[in-house]
């Protein structure tokens, strides 16, 4: 029996298979664009949460992936908050060029992930705004696509070509729609919106900068 043990650890071993690491993806990276003169705080999403490492005698947690957010060939953002749902949050610092910038997570272990949308950098000229302002929004009926009209405001809004986030509020309270528009021309942008429940109300815009401005009230009513 002694001489065929080595042997069956030499078999048993052959038949192990190397415990690949599970792949990941990123799904969400918030927002994805900066100015460059000044931080901003990112929130990267992944599909599967962290594992952890705590140290009860340091009183301590660690995240064993270490995710870090690569932004090209420049930048290295560590992702060294976990907010939940798979939500990694880290401070992409000023001083990226002009430009875009391919977005990937690495974690710890080498595995690797790059986003489908790429990471703008923009010119701080572009951000003179000081608010928003709409068209008016007239009755609308259900189900039936129609246009929101943004305009910028501020001394240089002509030539803002950025973006915002539209969101929809009925009675006062969020509905959980909300859209990213597309770039602006001419100081002025457009979000298209279907609505599929009577009732009162608002579209409020906001950007990353922290600028916000709320529509007229109106209507949402069946079509007779």
């Amino acid at each position: 029996m002694s001489k065929l043990l080595p042997f069956l650890l030499a078999l048993l071993c052959a038949c192990q298979t190397p415990v690949t690491p599970e792949s990941f993806q990123i799904l969400e990276i918030s927002p994805r664009e900066q100015f460059t003169n000044e931080p901003m705080s990112v929130i990267v999403r992944l599909d599967q949460d962290p594992r952890f490492l705590v140290d009860y005698g340091n009183k301590s947690v660690r995240m064993l992936e270490e995710p870090v957010l690569e932004l090209g060939s420049q930048l290295v953002v560590p992702l060294d908050t976990y907010l939940g749902h798979g939500r990694f949050q880290g401070t992409v610092g000023p001083g990226l060029e002009i430009g875009l910038h391919e977005a990937r997570v690495t974690l710890g272990d080498g595995r690797e992930a790059t986003f489908s949308e790429a990471f703008e950098v923009r010119n701080p000229s572009e951000q003179q705004v000081l608010g928003y302002w709409f068209d008016s929004i007239s009755t609308q009926y259900v189900n039936e696509r129609f246009p929101i009209i943004i305009h910028a405001e501020g001394p240089n809004a002509e030539r803002f070509e950025g973006r915002v986030t539209v969101e929809l509020y009925r009675g006062g309270v969020p509905t959980g729609t909300s859209a990213r528009t597309g770039r602006f021309s001419k100081g002025i942008g457009t979000q298209d919106l279907t609505i599929d429940t009577p009732g009162n109300y608002i579209v409020v815009v906001k950007d990353d900068q922290g600028h916000n401005a709320t529509s007229n009230a109106f209507d949402v009513v069946q079509k007779n």
